[in-house]
């Protein structure tokens, strides 16, 4: 393919390591040069961010300047309505009909995707590029094994040389943390380890996530 257009969404509540690690090591394994970070203004699966989106977007943009595989992609930020993967997408293959398009996701978010909105369309119209997480092991429900046996690729190129249709699971780095942790522990007054030290910084000057999460 011409094009090829990554991305990865999330509240990013905030961005830490363990985001930035897993999804480097999948853009290593597939060859990519440029992931699109898209966070949400208001994620349709969970509750909603305990910062603005003003915060998460300048967060993420401190990562930007220090790792140069990703940019930020404000379009969901923009949106007053819930933020649906599949509109997202829709967007994105109006502007580029003819582009590789790869989603990232991590395990869990494969393993609930038969409850994702209009999740049938996704593989229509994306590839995709599944990070592991430490801690969710990889068992699936019928459908998602039916998906599995149908869309899975064991070839990178795969997800490059066409528009859509595969899913490759990814040989990345576990990751033990969440979001809602680091959240507790900023809270508790201390210092997470996978925060990127930009991040912290910014969260302190900005004296984030010091109430209860």
């Amino acid at each position: 393919m011409s094009e090829v257009i990554a991305l990865f969404g999330g509240t990013f509540d905030p961005v830490h390591m363990g985001h930035l690690h897993a999804v480097s090591d999948a853009a290593k394994q597939v060859g990519l040069t440029k992931v699109h970070l898209l966070p949400c203004h208001i994620p349709p699966h969970k509750s909603g961010p305990k910062v603005s989106a003003e915060h998460r977007l300048a967060m993420l943009e401190l990562v930007c300047q220090d790792w140069p595989l990703f940019s930020v992609d404000k379009r969901e930020l923009e949106r007053d309505t819930p933020s649906y993967t599949v509109e997202t997408l829709r967007q994105f293959r109006q502007e580029s009909p003819k582009a590789a398009l790869i989603f990232i996701i991590g395990m869990d978010s494969l393993k609930s995707l038969d409850s994702w909105y209009h999740w049938p369309e996704l593989l229509k119209l994306c590839h995709l590029l599944v990070c592991q997480r430490g801690d969710c092991p990889a068992e699936f429900n019928p459908t998602i094994q039916a998906l599995l046996a149908q869309h899975q690729t064991d070839n990178p190129e795969r997800l490059k040389d066409t528009p859509n249709g595969h899913i490759l699971l990814a040989a990345t780095r576990a990751v033990h943390q969440s979001s809602t942790a680091l959240r507790q522990t900023l809270a508790q007054g201390h210092e997470p380890d996978l925060l990127p030290p930009a991040v912290l910084a910014y969260i302190q000057q900005h004296k984030l996530y010091q109430a209860p999460c």
